[in-house]
């Protein structure tokens, strides 16, 4: 058996070195990795399951009462209270849930002129998109959320579909119940038009 020269002692022992290097640098890699999603997950918001009111059921984000998520959540559950819809069923109760009374009357009015030509079309209405922006004027919160209808029924004994871009602009007020949301859409006006 041969002694090993000089070289081959040199090469072996750098050969060993390299070897934990690479896994002390792969450690290290690891190491700043979980850090960084340790991070991500300290910082996410905490979710809790809602029961609301309406015996509605969903995934909501701890929040303080006025911040922005919770603007959108209700702006966005006003506008499919709103605008989801079926020419044989009514949505009462996610109206008066989401609407003050004030808000309720003018979106029922909404509702109403539509009526007929959703029962005689046999239509049925669904937000295919949506946005919302929402802004605080002289202490009240207003929303605004922009969107696209998908719109299908029948005319004339030919099935359709259409869609059509809408905007929902929503005055926010103070909910004075706490068993309640914490605002409500007191005042709404709406456009539609139908995309070429």
């Amino acid at each position: 058996m041969n002694k090993p020269d000089m070289y081959e002692l040199v090469w072996r022992e750098r050969r060993i070195m390299s070897v934990w290097l690479a896994f002390h640098l792969l450690c290290v890699t690891f190491l700043l990795i979980g850090l960084f999603f340790v991070y991500q997950y300290m910082t996410m918001p905490d979710h809790v399951i809602v029961l609301a009111r309406d015996s509605s059921v969903y995934l909501g984000n701890s929040a303080s009462v006025e911040s922005g998520r919770v603007i959108k959540d209700i702006a966005l559950r006003a506008a499919y209270a709103l605008l989801s819809r079926r020419y044989d069923v009514g949505n009462e109760r996610m109206l008066e849930f989401v609407f003050t009374k004030r808000g309720r009357g003018q979106a029922k009015g909404y509702l109403n002129d539509t009526q007929e030509m959703f029962e005689t079309r046999f239509v049925y209405q669904e937000i295919e998109s949506s946005k919302v922006d929402f802004s605080l004027v002289n202490g009240q919160y207003h929303a605004l959320v922009k969107g696209v209808l998908v719109r299908s029924g029948v005319y004339f004994g030919h099935s359709y579909v259409n869609r059509r871009d809408f905007a929902l602009m929503m005055r926010l007020e103070r909910s004075g119940n706490d068993i309640e949301l914490p605002f409500k859409v007191a005042g709404m006006r709406y456009w539609e038009e139908e995309q070429e």
